[in-house]
């Protein structure tokens, strides 16, 4: 063999490791790209209905013309006796989310109360400020009453103390606002329905 021949042989032999190595770094780099290609498709599309703005599909949609957000249709004037006494309503809604929609859910109560010879109503949230448990009305004591820790609340949602018994609430009942243009134009009572936090002084609306 010639030194020629074996200079090229050496050569030959001392480039494959590195063309081998060229080569799978290529596949690698061009695998990752393909890899983060895919990877950010998949992304786009999972987190899609959550960039999008959640609407109530067009089957589903009703007149709210005139009605501020997050008004919720409770009840008509006329449900209402105006005689003083609260009625306790439910709260009927759509529920949305990045993924669902689903019509017509309870969402919650509230109580409704009309004076004589008027238009205007009170609305109390259903649940008591302490504890999240629901209050009821009495009748007889012409107050509302929860069941789980003695709280309780006159008519105006003021907190009352029981004979006997202290109330725990930190708070008086949540008080919600009225739709009073509907109500005026309409009859409708259009309530917006807020939660908020039980347990502390504050009235502090939940997220």
């Amino acid at each position: 063999m010639t030194d020629a021949h074996q200079a090229a042989t050496t050569s030959d032999h001392s480039d494959n490791p590195r063309r081998h190595f060229l080569v799978e770094a290529g596949c690698w780099i061009v695998g990752s790209v393909v890899g983060l290609f895919g990877l950010a498709s998949g992304l786009v599309v999972f987190f899609d209905p959550l960039l999008r703005k959640h609407k109530v599909p067009e089957l589903y949609q009703q007149d709210e013309s005139g009605a501020g957000e997050g008004y919720i249709r409770v009840a008509t004037l006329d449900a209402i006796p105006d005689d003083g006494v609260p009625r306790r309503f439910p709260v009927i809604a759509d529920l949305i989310d990045a993924w669902n929609f689903t019509p017509q859910q309870p969402v919650g109560a509230v109580y409704l109360r009309r004076e004589k010879g008027e238009q205007k109503v009170t609305v109390f949230h259903a649940t008591c400020p302490h504890a999240g448990c629901s209050v009821s009305y009495s009748a007889d004591h012409h107050a509302y009453h929860c069941p789980c820790h003695n709280s309780a609340f006159g008519l105006n949602g003021e907190k009352v103390n029981r004979p006997g018994k202290e109330n725990p609430s930190p708070r008086p009942l949540d008080e919600l606002d009225v739709d009073k243009e509907r109500l005026a134009a309409k009859g409708e009572i259009w309530v917006k329905f807020v939660n908020y936090y039980t347990g502390i002084h504050e009235q502090k609306q939940k997220i």
